[in-house]
């Protein structure tokens, strides 16, 4: 299994982002990934592992090396790289991120 290693960034409330913090646990939400067409036809579920990072994540916070499990990883392989760009999506988009590498599970 792959885990996809990501700096996140939660929008502020005021910018229509989450009004709760996201605990320090797993956290689901599909992902929608920018500039690579293949991926665009719809939202991807993922895993984000915060409980690696031990603290809630409120909005407007930003996380460095946080891991994201995907249910298709095999599908996200061949086009998912360093530098990609995704959307974070909770009924309205509530962060970004960017991917900064691709490693085996543990």
């Amino acid at each position: 299994m792959k885990r996809f290693i990501t700096n996140i960034r939660l929008k502020r409330t005021e910018e229509g982002g989450r009004s709760q913090p996201i605990p320090p646990r797993t956290f689901g939400c599909p992902v929608f990934f920018e500039n690579v067409p293949e991926l665009q036809s719809h939202g991807y579920d993922c895993r984000m592992l915060l409980a690696e990072y031990g603290e809630p994540v409120p909005p407007g916070g930003a996380v460095d090396e946080v891991a994201l499990l995907f249910l298709s990883a095999d599908e996200l392989l061949p086009f998912v790289r360093p530098g990609v760009r995704f959307s974070m999506w909770e009924g309205k988009t509530i962060g970004s991120g960017v991917v900064v590498r691709v490693e085996d599970a543990p």
